[in-house]
């Protein structure tokens, strides 16, 4: 195996958008369940016990679930930075870079969670938590095609370009829904779309690193 460091921080890398995809899914359900609250709100206010029962439900579902895509975006996170460490160990040029910038993610995400209420500072952390995560996966993208041309393989190169540019439009689509509640569910389908198609990318790289 020519890259065995970076095959190893792949494979974490993969680990690691499973959950996202898990997360992803979490997220969808979420949106759904805080649709169906707001909508049962009215009946509720109108004195229905069961509309109340079911808003009731629907907000602690949302609640649990949410707790769970937290665990799963911490753990997400701690896998990502340790396999794109690993992976810059044999392409030190871009995996380095996404590195930091999953360093800079990490910070600017624990910030945006204790100061997302302070004006004009919590809309400043939120950008560039984007920007991070942007910076982050378009940096992979390029270590993973560096190692194929390294490798003599034709097909990555290729297919890097277009998930690129999938990538970015659903991530500024996801930036710009997030602003609106009821465009809360298309993000979440948004994302969890992104997630796999960046998923099939590494298992591909995964199978070429292994492969020579």
């Amino acid at each position: 195996m020519t890259y065995p460091k970076a095959y190893e921080g792949v494979k974490k890398l993969i680990s690691a958008e499973v959950l996202q995809i898990i997360s992803a899914i979490l997220a969808l359900i979420v949106a759904v369940l805080s649709a169906a609250a707001v909508a049962g709100a009215d009946s509720a206010l109108e004195g229905s016990e069961v509309a109340a029962a079911g808003v009731l439900g629907a907000g602690l579902g949302a609640l649990i679930f949410g707790i769970g895509i937290l665990v799963l975006a911490v753990i997400s996170v701690i896998l990502t930075i340790l396999g794109l460490k690993k992976a810059s160990e044999d392409e030190p040029r871009y995996f380095k870079l996404a590195f930091l910038s999953a360093i800079g993610l990490l910070v600017a995400s624990i910030l945006n969670g204790f100061l997302s209420g302070v004006h004009g500072i919590g809309a400043a952390l939120s950008t560039l938590t984007n920007m991070c995560s942007i910076l982050m996966f378009l940096y992979s993208i390029y270590g993973i095609k560096q190692l194929a041309i390294n490798l003599g393989n034709t097909e990555l190169p290729k297919l890097s370009t277009v998930i690129i540019v999938i990538e970015v439009v659903q991530i500024v689509l996801s930036i710009v829904a997030s602003f609106v509640d009821v465009l809360a569910i298309v993000a979440s389908v948004l994302s969890l779309v992104g997630y796999i198609v960046y998923l099939v990318y590494l298992t591909k790289a995964k199978k070429m690193l292994e492969a020579n």
